[in-house]
Order: C-alpha cells, then structure tokens, then sequence
C-alpha cells in the first residue's frame, strides 16, 4: 500500500510527457536561465537582447530558429538558410505553418509580417480585409496570433502555456487551446507536420455552416478572420444564393464542407491527383490542400463527406510564410510554367 500511495505522489508531481508541450527529459536550462548570465557573460545559444521576461534565454523567434530535422523537439519557424520547401512543403524540412525566412530576406508578400522584420510597406498595419492593427503584428499578444490576446506582451499572452496539460485540446485555455491560438480546437501532429502522411497530420477545426454570417469561434477559419474577417462572414460579403450560403460564390467559401455539393459534382473527387503520401483507398486525405472536419478526434485519412471536407484558409494557405507570393500553399503564380503543382485542382477537379 505504501509503494502505491508513493507512485501516485510521483505521478501527480511528474505528470507525463504527453500530457505536456515540454518533452520528457528536456533540461529546464533549455529554455531557462535564472540570472541571464554564465561565466560572466551570456552563451551563444541565447538571445543577445535580455535579459528576457519569465527567465526564458531567448524571445519567440528566436527560441523557434533553426533547421527541422525530425528530431528536434522545438518547432522552427524560422530559418537562417532557405528551407526545403519540396512538393509544396511536405516533403523537405518546413512544418505546417511555413517558415518566416522569405519575410526575414525581405520578401514581405511571402508571408506574416511579424516584428522584428519591417511591417508591409503597401498595407503597413491593416490585414487584407480587416481594421488597422494598433501597431504592427507580433507572434503573441494584443496584436499576435498565439495566446490570449487581451494580455498587451508576448510573454503575458503565453504565460504558462508550454507546461500545461494539453492532453484535451478544448479551447478553454491557451494551453489547451490547438497551437495555443485561443479558443481554436483541433488535433496537434506532434512532429508539427515534418513530412506528413495520410495518417499523421494536424486535423483543422470546421463547420458545416448553412449561412454567411454563421460563426463558430472554435476553427481554424474563424480564427483568421479576427483579423481578415470580410474574408470569412459578413452579411453580403461571401454568398449570393438567396437560399442559404452556396453557389453564386462572392468570395471564395471557408467553413463550407463539399459534402453539400452534388454527388457527382467535381469536389467529389477530392483530392485529384494530389493525394497525401501512404494513401489508399477512395478520397484519401490531401496534405497539399488539406480540408477541416467537424470531427477533430483524430487524423482523417480518407473523406467520407460527412462533414469533413471542409474549406479553411489553411486549405490553400499556411500561417507563417512560403517561398509564394500571399502565403500560399503552392506557386499558384508559376503554373503550369514552373511547377507542375496546382493546388486548387484538388476540389476543382474537372478543371484541371
């Protein structure tokens, strides 16, 4: 009985790794120094501007800087050297989101604009299809993406985040919201999309909504439109189907599942000719233009059109940055002249 009572104690205190964004085994110095000083000066893995708030070693792009190998257990975002962007970025060394290194060579068109790098010299604070931002976007904060966005700093917005419980990913906290993206559902690859395949991907929050001003503040979509919101809902600003929200499109649908098509309508045919890699089976899951479910349990690795082929933005979109002009999943611009890849041809399959 006490050797029981005694496991128990452990696992209360030293709660799994699954449980957890932090890996098992990862030294707190990793992230962590108590007085931003070693030796009598600061290390090379550390950021040069600290000391930093909540005795990290370094600020968000810089603890997320580096080049993805499959083995590293801190998602970068962020490259020194051009990433390997192979077969529109599932088969080189990006994750899901892309990577800011085109914004830092200063192609600003190429992806978020976060500080440090120089804001959109066209749009300057205002999101395409949005208010003017108070300042310019930042990774988490007021104007970020990431965390509680009524905290003003980056390290505020995410406070405690990397060591919650996120085993339930349920939106009702930063922690255990999908990405820390507040209120966002979904389910975390945990390589964050290092090669993905079929069976292993993230799983984007949708809905099946029946109206263009229909709004569910848990997916993806939703997510976007808190800062390119005539892009997503708005009374006149999608659909012109005096019926409900369906063809005559005015602006091109997210949060619309295609299983409200005809049966033998062309997006029956999801994915075309792009489906993901280790797929069987009739309309298996597409990683170059993946689709949202309501249903974010697990990875889908076929489309039964049951709510679950559902346009997001992230369908042609990633969040951070790609080597393609508005953040695009694919070099929509160069083909068929320079690529033999055209995303959009995954629901558009007849106009290949």
């Amino acid at each position: 009985m006490f050797f029981i009572i005694i496991i128990n104690i452990f696992v209360l205190l030293y709660p799994s790794s699954g449980l957890s964004k932090i890996k098992s085994g990862l030294p707190c110095s990793a992230c962590h120094t108590m007085h931003y000083s070693q030796h009598g000066g600061i290390l090379t893995n550390w950021g040069e501007s600290g000391p930093y708030k909540a005795l990290v070693i370094n600020d968000c792009l810089g603890c997320h800087t580096g080049t993805n190998d499959g083995t590293n257990y801190i998602p970068y975002v962020l490259s020194t050297s051009p990433p390997d962007y192979s077969n529109a970025g599932i088969s080189g060394n990006t994750l899901a989101g892309g990577n800011f290194y085109w914004v830092s060579q200063g192609q600003e068109d190429r992806g978020h604009n976060v500080k440090p790098f120089p804001p959109d010299s066209v749009y300057g604070y205002t999101p395409p299809g949005g208010s003017p931002l108070s300042t310019q976007l930042s990774c988490a904060g007021a104007n970020g993406c990431h965390g509680d966005r009524s905290k003003q700093g980056d390290f505020e917005a995410i406070l405690g985040a990397h060591h919650a419980d996120d085993d339930i990913i349920d939106g009702n906290t930063v922690g255990t919201s999908y990405r820390f993206l507040l209120g966002i559902k979904g389910y975390e690859d945990p390589k964050w999309e290092y090669k993905p395949d079929v069976f292993s991907h993230n799983q984007y929050k949708g809905v099946d909504r029946i109206s263009e001003t229909e709004i569910d503040s848990s997916t993806i979509s939703y997510f976007c439109a808190q800062c390119h919101g005539d892009f997503h809902n708005g009374s006149g600003q999608i659909s012109a189907d005096s019926g409900g929200f369906g063809s005559p499109w005015l602006r091109h649908p997210t949060d619309y599942d295609m299983g409200n098509t005809p049966s033998d309508s062309e997006y029956r045919n999801y994915p075309g000719d792009y489906p993901g890699p280790g797929a069987t089976g009739s309309n298996p899951y597409s990683l170059i233009a993946p689709v949202g479910s309501e249903d974010v349990s697990s990875p889908k690795s076929n489309i039964l059109f049951q709510k679950d082929a559902i346009v997001t933005c992230i369908s042609c979109h990633r969040a951070h940055g790609t080597p393609y002009k508005h953040n695009l999943r694919w070099d929509y611009y160069g083909w068929p002249q320079t690529t033999s890849i055209n995303g959009c041809n995954a629901c558009h399959t007849a106009k290949n």
